[in-house]
């Protein structure tokens, strides 16, 4: 479906600087939007732009959140708390949010949680096991994994 939004010249550069933006990497709208001030935009071009790009599928935050959430699982080692915490600061709606955190496969996460818990805890040189768990699980709680999760995490660990 054709956009009715309508562009003159100078207008025309920046959609098309935006489309490149989002056309190389996944963005979100905030992230366009703080590029758009950047670039000179004001409020109203703002959202002109933004809503051309979401009509046209640049921006599609459903799929950006998919993105998001796969690479620091996989890359940052992050869970689902802190991850959820990220995308609420990038203004993403929390029913985009809560419906891609429920997506994350338990068997990668839980695998995830498991090797950094392991490796994390080899690293540890505390003699004290109690020391010892409370250091892992600040260390845990700070990566955004539940502290359930954790839990059970640690008592597959010999400490």
């Amino acid at each position: 479906m054709p956009s009715n939004i309508h562009f003159n010249e100078t207008e025309h550069l920046i959609v098309s600087k935006a489309e490149q933006y989002c056309a190389q990497n996944e963005q979100c709208r905030s992230a366009v939007r703080d590029k758009l001030y950047a670039w000179g935009a004001d409020r109203e071009l703002t959202e002109r732009v933004i809503t051309h790009l979401v009509e046209n599928d640049f921006i599609n935050e459903s799929r950006y959140c998919r993105i998001y959430c796969n690479s620091k699982l996989h890359l940052q080692k992050w869970g689902r708390i802190k991850i959820g915490y990220q995308l609420r600061a990038k203004r993403i709606d929390n029913k985009i949010i809560e419906e891609t955190l429920q997506t994350i496969d338990e068997e990668t996460y839980l695998e995830t949680l498991n090797n950094l818990a392991a490796t994390k805890a080899k690293s540890l040189t505390e003699s004290d096991p109690k020391k010892k768990e409370a250091k892992l699980v600040n260390f845990l709680t700070s990566h955004g994994f539940e502290i359930n999760e954790i839990q059970s995490a640690i008592k597959n660990l010999s400490l």
